[in-house]
């Protein structure tokens, strides 16, 4: 989103400046709230891109809503300049399609918010509605400071104003940043989601399950793990990709080494409750050798299995909580050193 421009007329000859003070009060009279919308709009995108949530920063978004609709309605009664009302004219059409964006595509981004976490594919679509949204604001912007900079120089105007350039570069770098850094995100979140999955079936007993989100995971971590070879830092920043790759190789060596030792327990468990259950259904003076044998040797299996997988377990969550630990204190120290602040 490109900011307009505040008018600094050039040094030119009586008669020129007569039409480009003329031309310029025109201008400065149709942009005079511009300064305050984008102002508000940056404070909308920075706060999102700082990791505030849509819902969290919605009243910002109201806020913004509230300038662009007064704004619209006081530039729409403006005239013409020596008959011509086409700059103002972009700048009402500019100044809609901002509303438009304020009000239907962010307010969007709050609903889609609330379900991205549920899988890969709603954060995937959350992410792009949000990256559709801000070009969108963009190509608003865009078109609105081509408009602009045709009437300057059809009137002979010079337009210089350092805080728009300031806020401009801030947008430009702000996208370049989430950018790579989404791209980033959703390579780990499509394992972090899988990983999800793999412990719920854990949680009840699901052996087939287990499996098939074992091998989803390994699937994912190994495809992971390709896409980050391949990239590069954002200026020379490579923190949030070193970060992904070691949380990607914990849930790699967890479905290789770790999650195998929870099967064999699950299958340990299964095989305990039938012997047990065969075993509970004979008379104590029915029972042969063999059954106490076997019921013994179930309960001696169940037994080891159950320490393996305390002892797993518990290295599990202690390493699992250290490489989560690890990538949000790396995407923190990311984003607060890449994303301009003002």
């Amino acid at each position: 989103m490109k900011k307009l421009s505040i008018i600094l007329l050039a040094a030119f000859c009586s008669a020129q400046l007569a039409v480009a003070q003329s031309a310029g009060d025109y201008m400065d009279n149709i942009n005079q709230d511009m300064k305050t919308i984008t102002q508000a709009s940056w404070d909308y995108v920075s706060a999102t891109s700082h990791g505030s949530n849509a819902k969290k920063v919605d009243k910002t978004r109201l806020d913004v809503l509230k300038i662009l609709s007064d704004s619209k309605t006081r530039v729409s009664q403006i005239g013409d300049f020596n008959g011509n009302t086409s700059y103002r004219d972009a700048v009402v059409k500019y100044l809609d399609l901002s509303y438009s964006i304020f009000n239907e595509d962010y307010a969007n981004l709050v609903d889609m918010e609330e379900v991205a976490e549920q899988s890969y594919d709603f954060m995937e679509a959350y992410m792009l509605a949000k990256e559709k949204a801000n070009e969108k604001l963009d190509k608003a912007g865009d078109d609105m400071e081509e408009a602009e900079k045709q009437f300057a120089a059809d009137n002979n105007i010079n337009l210089v104003d350092p805080e728009s350039d300031k806020i401009s570069e801030n947008l430009r770098i702000s996208n370049l940043v989430y950018d790579h850094y989404n791209e980033v995100y959703l390579i780990f979140f499509k394992s972090y989601k899988q990983e999800y999955f793999l412990l719920e079936a854990i949680k009840t007993d699901d052996v087939n399950a287990t499996e098939q989100n074992r091998n989803s995971l390994l699937t994912n971590t190994n495809e992971g793990i390709g896409k980050l070879k391949n990239m590069v830092g954002y200026n020379n920043d490579a923190s949030v990709i070193l970060a992904c790759k070691k949380i990607l190789e914990f849930y790699k060596a967890e479905a290789e080494k770790d999650i195998p030792v929870i099967q064999d327990f699950q299958l340990k468990k299964e095989n305990f409750d039938k012997v047990k259950a065969a075993f509970d259904t004979k008379k104590e003076s029915d029972r042969t050798q063999a059954d106490v044998d076997q019921y013994n040797d179930a309960v001696n299996s169940y037994n080891d299995a159950i320490g393996k997988l305390n002892t797993t377990s518990e290295k599990l969550n202690t390493d699992r909580g250290k490489y989560l630990d690890d990538w949000n204190k790396a995407v923190e120290t990311f984003l607060d050193k890449q994303v301009p602040k003002n």
